[in-house]
């Protein structure tokens, strides 16, 4: 692999994954570059869909398979890995050597504040759009990652945990989108009810098909150029912000979060208003401090002070200090999406290794869930990996609601799920000794055999929230993925017309379809 190549590669993707960072290091240190150079993938910086179009029905490169780059976020590489595969490696497309479009240069942003809408090209990151809809004094359910892509992670099922109860899904806001199909032509694609029903029906033939199975698994679809967004008004959020507790051992983190999560069942999830008048994060770092942060809509009206009271208090009786305490200091929207672009952004390494893994509950957790995800989600990788997180939310609300008037259910399992927990897994490569990486992967692989042993919970249920390079034993199937075989039928069939040759074979979907 040329040095060019190996740049690109660690300048575009934010962490790698824990099964494939050993190889990446032989990549890296190989005296053979030059010759993996000749073989390795292209990467082409569009500046225009009529340039995406013309490459791809181009006849000289018609065949060739295609990986799509938007944000590089995601840790399992799948569109950014192909630089490194050649015709040699058995890892190639059967129609030879693998063009990766980088969308960084199709960026523009363009607001309607009349209409409400948000116009992104696909190769917006979520730090743009929500600076972008902050001048709007508007508010979108975004993601918490400054750095990852727009298109990437609504077209692959993307949640938002802290205003996704309240907003629904970034999916279900979209009124329109350009595609780029594997033959080349393009196609603009709008939504049959434009935001007007949640009736399925009205997205069963020709382009309504496209534009439904685009928002579960756009990726494996063709080349999104742009999306057209839905947008509130700013004044849908109310306040919100974040309370520390500085637990000084796993057990008493465990001790005091079975007291967070019961208040998580009780006073969040067990609340029937429709809209939603909050949502709940814990976030659980690894040396054992807890963090919970709460969000209050429009639609709440007590006091977020007097509604918290009851974790202020079990920390008390678990004698657990409070370090900070500012449950109400997100004043605007801005303040809540843009929180945690200072942590995200100081999480680095030589490289940084993750792996992302989550499980979830259709309806409210029973605490035989509960008690499996404290034992085993906890495990001892926290004290090997130290920039490992563990992250409960709580889902449901708009985004799975069957009367909200201005939400379309979508394709994936994500609109089924009620409450979230995601165990992203940390480390710099270069302080982890290649005894504990081991050790970590075989823990982390554990756990999810385990989990996917049990009836009462989902694994790996999101295409942006899975690890799609683990072994195949512990990968999801199309009916976990897609909310059931109605749908994964749906997306399959999609999948076969508007790519029958398998040219967007580099997606979270990849053993799928």
């Amino acid at each position: 692999m040329s040095a060019n190549g190996i740049d690109w590669f660690d300048e575009r993707t934010w962490s790698v994954s824990g099964n494939k960072e050993e190889a990446l290091g032989r990549i890296k240190s190989s005296s053979n570059q030059a010759a993996a150079a000749a073989a390795a993938a292209s990467v082409l910086f569009p500046k225009s869909t009529l340039e995406i179009s013309q490459y791809l029905s181009n006849d000289d490169h018609r065949d060739c398979p295609i990986a799509v780059v938007c944000g590089g976020h995601s840790s399992s590489n799948v569109a950014t890995w192909p630089i490194f595969q050649n015709d040699n490696d058995g890892n190639e497309h059967q129609h030879g050597r693998t063009m990766i479009i980088d969308m960084k240069h199709m960026s523009s942003i363009n607001v309607n504040r009349e209409t409400l809408e948000v116009t992104v090209g696909g190769g917006v990151l979520f730090r743009q759009l929500a600076e972008a809809c902050s001048k709007a004094k508007c508010a979108l359910p975004i993601g918490t990652g400054p750095t990852v892509g727009v298109c990437g992670y609504l077209l692959n099922g993307g949640i938002s945990g802290y205003f996704g109860r309240r907003l629904g899904m970034l999916g279900q806001r979209v009124t329109k989108m350009e595609i780029v199909l594997a033959n080349g032509e393009i196609k603009t694609l709008v939504s049959p009810k434009a935001l007007g029903s949640n009736d399925a029906s009205g997205c069963d033939d020709g382009d309504n098909d496209l534009f439904r199975a685009c928002l579960g698994a756009g990726s494996a679809m063709g080349v999104v150029t742009s999306l057209t967004i839905k947008m509130e008004e700013e004044s849908i959020y109310r306040t919100g912000g974040s309370i520390v507790f500085a637990c000084s051992s796993k057990s008493i983190a465990k001790t005091f979060l079975r007291k967070a999560l019961s208040f998580m069942k009780e006073r969040v999830l067990l609340s029937s208003t429709l809209p939603a008048s909050t949502s709940m994060e814990i976030v659980t770092t690894s040396d054992y401090t807890v963090i919970c942060t709460l969000m209050f809509y429009d639609s709440f009206d007590g006091d977020p002070e007097t509604f918290v009271a009851p974790l202020r208090g079990a920390a008390k009786e678990c004698n657990i200090p409070i370090v900070a305490d500012g449950v109400s200091s997100h004043k605007t929207w801005f303040d809540a999406a843009s929180s945690l672009w200072g942590v995200i952004d100081g999480m680095k390494g030589n490289p940084l290794v993750r792996m992302d893994h989550c499980i979830g509950t259709e309806h409210i957790p029973s605490d035989e869930a509960l008690e499996f995800l404290l034992d085993r989600w906890f495990g001892s990788f926290l004290e090997k990996a130290p920039l490992t997180i563990i992250e409960i939310r709580t889902l449901g609300g708009a985004a799975s609601s069957n009367d909200q008037g201005n939400h379309c259910l979508l394709p994936t399992s994500n609109v089924k799920c009620t409450f979230f927990a995601d165990m992203i897994v940390s480390y710099d490569a270069s302080t982890v000794s290649a005894e504990d990486k081991s050790s970590i992967l075989a823990e982390v692989h554990d756990i999810i055999a385990e989990a996917k042993k049990r009836s009462d919970i989902m694994v790996d249920f999101s295409g942006t929230h899975g690890q799609s390079d683990d072994p195949a034993t512990l990968l999801p199937d199309g009916e976990e993925v897609f909310g059931g075989k109605e749908n994964y039928d749906f997306i399959s069939a999609n999948k076969k017309k508007y790519d029958p040759h398998n040219r967007f074979c580099y997606h979270p979907f990849l053993t799928l379809i």
